[in-house]
């Protein structure tokens, strides 16, 4: 059982949480994959068909049992990420890599899809439902919260504005150009009904929701400063010193708060 998958030499133009990724899934085919596995993946992947199935050693390879299998497994996974970056998604999906990692490898596991990325991954899928158009975003800090946590960083401060655009838009809301973060969760709150000022004193533990939704704003705010202070978008050309680990505490705040917007929205989407 493997104790750490170290990033192979492979000569991938990937990120660095794609390369471990592309590691993670060369391990789990060589354990689990058989020709009807890598037919049906070529099915189900973007051009999976030309380079699976015309792959001139693959599959000979596989059949016989050569030695050289394992080599064309990342080359394989490397030409299907750089086909069609969706591919990452399909091909985790299509290996259960979590369930699969969980199992063998705890420790990449948590590299790979601990909290953070649980966190991001609920959101992707809370947007798309809601027809919110955050992949962009989600796409950067998922690559690059390890390996470049400032850009990271930005991007969560980046999503969040568009979240609250989207819910603005969606009710026909004036935005400026320019409008500061606070000021668009302020808005967005009088839209959501989230407005602490305007909440009902005589509900039961209202003091307290109060309190935890006064509390949105010191997360707005403090993903808006630390952005100010070590992400990127002000011509900065050295780095901050900020590590993965400020990076995940901020994609961790910024994303359960945008994820509680988006399911506030849906709930007065249903309810109108």
């Amino acid at each position: 059982m493997p104790t750490e998958l170290a990033c192979e030499e492979f000569d991938f133009a990937l990120t660095q949480n794609q390369r471990r990724l592309v590691v993670a899934m060369k391990q789990a085919i060589e354990e689990r994959f058989g020709d009807s596995e890598w037919t049906e993946l070529a099915y189900l992947t973007n051009g999976g068909k030309e380079i699976i199935l015309n792959h001139p050693r693959l599959l000979r390879s596989l059949r016989f049992n050569d030695e050289d299998y394992c080599h064309w497994i990342p080359e394989v996974l490397e030409s299907l990420v750089k086909k069609d970056r969706e591919n990452i998604d399909i091909l985790s999906e299509y290996l259960d890599l979590q369930t699969w990692l969980r199992k063998k490898n705890p420790r990449e596991y948590e590299i790979l899809f601990g909290h953070a990325e649980s966190l991001i991954d609920e959101l992707k899928y809370k947007a798309i439902d809601n027809s919110f158009d955050l992949n962009q975003y989600i796409q950067r800090i998922k690559d690059n919260i390890d390996s470049d946590p400032e850009l990271a960083v930005g991007s969560m401060k980046e999503l969040l504005e568009s979240v609250m655009k989207c819910v603005l838009q969606a009710n026909e809301v004036p935005i400026e150009r320019r409008q500061e973060l606070q000021e668009l969760l302020k808005q967005t709150q009088k839209v959501l009904k989230l407005d602490p000022s305007e909440f009902d004193n005589n509900q039961r533990g209202a003091e307290l929701i109060k309190r935890i939704l006064s509390n949105l704003g010191q997360v707005v705010q403090g993903v808006g400063e630390l952005r100010n202070l070590y992400g990127t978008g002000h011509g900065r050309t050295r780095s901050s010193g900020i590590t993965p680990r400020h990076a995940r505490l901020v994609v961790n705040s910024g994303a359960s708060l945008a994820v509680f917007l988006i399911e506030t929205f849906e709930h007065h989407q249903q309810l109108s």
